[in-house]
């Protein structure tokens, strides 16, 4: 765990500030069209821009597929601040049910982390 800093704190709100940043996520079902997803199939869509390092944006599909296996792709698309073009990488693997336990408990430990983290408002007296 960070130890709270005041000082650290009101610096990082204050570049968050300055570079305008932004950042959202979405979430999907996998599925056929006009069908229910599929069991264990799912997708996340996670953005974020500012007007330093630009846009980057990272796409994660995950599905079950044969002999206890599951299909990744993951699209990481960035484009540098102030540039027409954008980059992107495409990758296709595929991961074992353990292996992406553990890596979604990493991710848990890290989105708790980021939450006690957060700047919390001080009461005035």
């Amino acid at each position: 765990m960070v130890d709270r800093d005041p000082h650290l704190d009101a610096w990082a709100i204050e570049q968050v500030q300055q570079t305008q940043a932004r950042s959202e996520h979405k979430t999907w079902g996998l599925g056929l069209p006009d069908d229910e997803p599929w069991p264990g199939a799912g997708a996340v869509s996670i953005e974020a821009e500012d007007n330093r390092q630009g846009k980057r944006a990272l796409f994660l599909t995950a599905r079950p597929v044969r002999l206890g296996q599951v299909e990744l792709i993951a699209e990481l698309t960035t484009q540098a601040a102030g540039k027409d073009r954008k980059h992107r990488k495409l990758v296709n693997l595929t991961a074992s049910p353990d292996a992406l336990r553990d890596f979604a408990r990493m991710l848990l430990e890290a989105a708790d982390e980021g939450d006690r983290n957060r700047p919390r408002p001080k009461s005035v007296r």
